[in-house]
């Protein structure tokens, strides 16, 4: 059976994916974190409050995914790097083929809890739009922050499948 890649580039291949994916979700969890607006609440006499993501349960489990996936890329970029210095493929590759096989899952369920969530709160502050919700509503600035930490997170998912196929060729040629 000939492979796409010798296990040398593949190696090569999948540590730098590995560092993209790390990069890519480290990049999208600060935007995630840093991103929040000011805006005055009619609940509490026009005072002035700030919306966060940890505001939404949905901008929280994004969050927690993309956390995870940065820690499981740098587990996976040492993991790789020592097997380059070793010069073989020892190690249990099960564990890095079912562990991006998860890590892609939850990738995926995490970038679409951060579209949904801005699509429902959009829609639900679209009624306020006469209010003094009109600020978080008319924000495209905000609301366009988190979309762009959803798409990269979507990234990050694919990067991950990318890195989950090169595994399972991996798991191949060591015949489980």
């Amino acid at each position: 059976m000939a492979f796409m890649l010798s296990p040398g580039v593949s190696r090569i291949v999948t540590i730098v994916l590995r560092v993209l994916a790390a990069i890519v979700l480290f990049v999208s969890l600060v935007m995630l974190v840093a991103n929040n607006q000011d805006y005055p609440d009619p609940s509490d006499n026009g005072n002035t409050k700030t919306a966060r993501f940890y505001d939404q349960v949905g901008f929280q489990y994004m969050a927690a995914t993309t956390a995870l996936g940065i820690g499981f890329s740098i587990y996976g970029t040492v993991v790789v790097a020592l097997r380059i210095k070793r010069g073989n493929d020892e190690g249990n590759l099960l564990i890095d083929f079912y562990g991006q096989k998860v890590l892609s899952n939850l990738l995926v369920t995490g970038a679409v809890a951060g579209f949904l969530t801005v699509q429902a709160v959009e829609k639900a502050l679209s009624d306020y739009v006469g209010d003094t919700f009109a600020v978080l509503v008319t924000n495209n600035y905000y609301w366009g922050m988190y979309k762009t930490c959803s798409g990269l997170v979507l990234l990050g998912f694919f990067l991950s499948v990318a890195l989950s196929i090169l595994s399972s060729h991996t798991l191949v040629r060591r015949n489980y």
